[in-house]
């Protein structure tokens, strides 16, 4: 009785916390950042006001940028004709602006939604106005799923147990849809057509879970969630056990049922039941026909690989506006690029060792950093007086490259500064960006890599490669 009680509960558990805690698929231009965007006839004050009204806070603004490296000595400018200088903070204010210049752009920090859409309320009476998130649930996932559901089904030998197993996994599918829980949920599904084979077995619950097909089958999946968020590897995880405990369920008394005779049974009589004699420990659930589904399983992981690769919708609106091009990362090689990190590290480089490098430089020199590669170092000596003597002691020591990137992005980070720069970091140090109205976006759910992708299809064609080993095992060893 204890025992029905806590797989109940199990089931219960994992239904309500995968239908409480599901996952909503959006769309976003930038990791880490949410665009808003106003008419640039509303003031940077007034939109800053509402937004800390509503409680948001950390935006990266226009106004915010002036706060640039202090210095009583820099370069001077060069002639406009120079075709090398870059006026790096004039340059940068155009990620705070559209490319028509309609439209004031400000990145607010992720965690923020609730907010936003109450700011966006207000933003509505003052002009035209939106955020850069698009709903977009990947339609595909679930119906790929349901496609390799329908196949299984078709092939199982039980097909009611099949049914009742797959509940879970086909929840989780709709409530967590994504590239990455599509191939959990496949893998999930093939999992559960194993576990139709011990139907009406007898002690068919744990010798079942000792096969090495379904424990990669039911447990594969949680680690690959985990390379998308921990809340994603719980949710797979309520799916697992709400999977495990429902098959206990039906397997465990099914099991039990199948040994009663019936009550009006008489020897010789028709109302014979017959039942099976082989327990589950005897029972091979792996055969030829359940390893060719392998290949089907595979195939559908692969199929939902490529289909996530075909861009979506990125930028929303909230009043009608359509067409709206962006700052955003960019993969174009044809685009006409904004300034990224790499012009960040030659302007604050120059800005920082101007004073010490040589006069002969060249202007191109000194103005580009052209002349320095990574790992190039300039070292200021300092001076003391101890007594009658001048005594040299540690100085500024500068080195070229990412070193002197990654000082300059913390320094900024510890004052407490909300630059520009701090967002085109979080898109990764060889990122560019150019202004973009379409081109793929990043999922906020922030989706595994293309590599961890692929590497899912090697479980399930490693399983069959793995049966065909064994059985030409076997094969060799009647000979």
């Amino acid at each position: 009785m204890l025992k029905r009680l806590f797989l109940i509960l199990i089931i219960c558990f994992s239904l309500i916390f995968l239908v409480y805690s599901r996952i909503t698929p959006v769309t976003k231009l930038w990791r880490g950042y949410t665009v808003l965007y106003t008419s640039s006839t509303v003031s940077e004050n007034t939109v800053l006001s509402v937004l800390s009204k509503c409680g948001i806070s950390g935006v990266i603004t226009l106004s915010e940028q002036d706060k640039t490296i202090p210095k009583t000595m820099s370069p001077a400018r060069f002639a406009a004709e120079n075709k090398n200088y870059m006026d790096y903070p004039e340059e940068i204010k155009k990620y705070f602006f559209d490319e028509s210049q309609k439209f004031q752009v400000y990145y607010v920090p992720d965690g923020y939604r609730s907010e936003l859409s109450d700011a966006l309320e207000t933003f509505l009476r003052l002009g035209s106005c939106g955020v850069d998130e698009t709903v977009s649930y990947p339609i595909f996932v679930p119906v790929i799923c349901a496609l390799f559901f329908l196949c299984l089904l078709v092939s199982a030998e039980n097909r009611l147990a099949f049914v009742l197993f797959a509940i879970f996994p086909l929840v989780f599918c709709v409530c967590a849809p994504g590239s990455i829980n599509g191939v959990a949920t496949c893998l999930l599904l093939y999992g559960c057509f194993l576990l139709q084979k011990l139907y009406s077995k007898q002690n068919a619950i744990f010798p079942g879970f000792h096969n090495v097909f379904l424990l990669l089958s039911f447990f594969s999946p949680i680690l690959i969630s985990f390379s998308v968020s921990l809340k994603n590897a719980g949710l797979c995880a309520a799916t697992v056990a709400g999977t495990i405990a429902s098959a206990c369920m039906i397997l465990h008394f099914k099991g039990k049922s199948s040994v009663r005779l019936p009550r009006n049974f008489r020897v010789g009589s028709s109302t014979f039941s017959p039942i099976s004699i082989i327990s589950a420990p005897y029972t091979s659930i792996v055969t030829q026909e359940v390893a060719d589904c392998l290949f089907l399983c595979a195939g559908a992981i692969l199929l939902q690989i490529v289909l996530a690769l075909f861009p979506q919708q990125r930028i929303s609106s909230s009043s009608g506006v359509t067409g709206l091009s962006l700052p955003s990362p960019s993969v174009s090689r044809n685009a006409d690029f904004l300034p990224d990190l790499n012009d960040y590290l030659n302007w604050s480089w120059n800005l920082l060792t101007f004073q010490y490098r040589p006069l002969w430089l060249s202007e191109k020199d000194l103005d580009s950093a052209n002349g320095f590669k990574e790992g190039d170092v300039i070292e200021v000596p300092f001076f003391k007086i101890e007594g009658t003597k001048v005594v040299q002691e540690e100085g500024k020591r500068f080195v070229y490259g990412e070193q002197f990137l990654n000082e300059m992005l913390q320094s900024i980070e510890n004052a407490g500064q909300k630059r520009i720069e701090l967002l085109l970091a979080e898109q990764g140090n060889n990122a560019k960006f150019a202004y973009a109205i379409n081109s793929g976006g990043v999922d906020a759910n922030a989706q595994p890599s293309l590599v961890i992708l692929l590497c899912t299809v090697c479980i399930p064609l490693g399983m069959a490669l793995y049966y065909i080993y064994r059985r030409r095992k076997q094969y060799a060893n009647s000979i």
